[in-house]
């Protein structure tokens, strides 16, 4: 897992603080927030081109961080999976970025909203 990269990118980016995150675990679900929230941000049709072009960014650099981050070795079927959603947005976001209209990024965004409210479930599980 390439943890230290999506530390150090998002302590750089000063738009989310935390603290020492030495937890894998957090830091994914973190970076899904992230990316999460730039979906959300880039689908607005309210916000100005110049915030959005800031946001592709951000929700490229998370997608990569999650797909990268995958452990495929022990994580089976759902690392499979997983990469198969962040694929598919990652297919969304060039077509958003494309500004084509058939993307889908209202699809991505609640299948995010899912595996962000399973993850913070196993975060549950793991402290109890």
């Amino acid at each position: 897992m390439n943890l230290v990269l999506a530390r150090s990118m998002y302590i750089q980016d000063q738009k989310v603080h935390f603290n020492d995150v030495s937890d894998p675990h957090t830091t994914i679900l973190i970076v899904m927030k992230e990316l999460n929230k730039s979906l959300r941000k880039i689908a607005d049709p309210a916000n100005p081109a110049s915030k959005v072009r800031t946001e592709f960014s951000k929700a490229f650099t998370s997608n990569y961080i999650l797909q990268s981050s995958l452990d495929f070795a022990n994580g089976g079927e759902i690392a499979e999976n997983l990469y198969r959603l962040y694929e598919y947005c990652r297919q969304q976001l060039l077509k958003a970025f494309a500004r084509r209209t058939d993307h889908n990024l209202g699809t991505c965004i609640v299948l995010l909203d899912e595996i962000i409210q399973a993850w913070e479930g196993i975060g549950d599980k793991k402290e109890g």
